[in-house]
């Protein structure tokens, strides 16, 4: 079958948005934040190894010898950050956001529990060099689309003072079973006048990542507002 097969530089912006406990988006007035304050996203598989099974003759000659399949666990994920984003930390960590005088977010207060139910799904455009404009009539540019339907478990890992700009790594895993669907957000193309729409098949059960070309442009960032924006139904 036809395919078109392109490359990922950088991390243009990322979007998270939060999840119930089922791993379903939560309509509500804090559930979205969009941020291009981050410096890499880093994703290894975590793999339970099949068992070795081997049974030995009496001479110590193989009789028997095979081996299980292996299975993917998990994928985990470390982020780095440039920038303290209280409500998305918060929304990542379940740390508690600290407000300043006016009820904005200011920062947070990490606490001895670790966000175990819920947690977010997490979206990240990146660019693609060398690819050309689609010649839909409503020509786009193509960008690298990542989705991890469902992370949770997430820590403010490590985070240095010094002499030198700070970057915050947040460590998180992913989850099997997540309830995004097609998801909230119009994402991919539709059709070939480049009409923008949710996935066109949704997340499996076992799905721990998505990863596409899309000609539908990223969401922007709000430079006068960091902060959670609602997601409505």
């Amino acid at each position: 079958m036809p395919a078109t097969c392109w490359s990922s530089i950088g991390g243009e912006v990322m979007r998270a948005t939060r999840l119930d406990a089922c791993g379903a988006p939560v309509i509500g007035p804090c559930s979205t934040v969009v941020s291009d304050g981050f410096v890499s996203i880093a994703w290894e598989s975590e793999i339970k190894e099949g068992t070795d099974i081997e049974v030995l003759k009496a001479n110590g000659q193989l009789c028997v010898s095979d081996k299980q399949c292996d299975e993917l666990k998990w994928i985990n994920l470390t982020i780095s950050f440039c920038q303290v984003n209280p409500d998305l930390f918060s929304m990542l960590t379940g740390y508690e956001t600290v407000l300043d005088y006016s009820g904005a977010g200011v920062g947070n207060r990490i606490g001895q529990e670790i966000l175990c139910n819920g947690g977010v799904a997490l979206e990240t455009w990146t660019k693609i060099p060398g690819q050309a404009c689609s010649t839909t009539a409503n020509a786009a540019r193509p960008w690298g689309y990542f989705l991890a339907p469902w992370i949770k478990s997430a820590i403010l890992n490590s985070f240095t003072l010094e002499n030198d700009a700070a970057t915050f790594e947040i460590t998180a895993r992913t989850e099997k079973g997540s309830g995004w669907g097609t998801g909230p957000y119009d994402v991919v193309a539709t059709d070939a006048t480049n009409t923008a729409g949710p996935l066109l098949t949704p997340i499996g059960a076992k799905d721990h990542l998505h990863m596409q070309l899309t000609t539908v442009q990223p969401p922007t960032v709000d430079e006068d507002n960091c902060g959670c924006v609602p997601l409505a139904a």
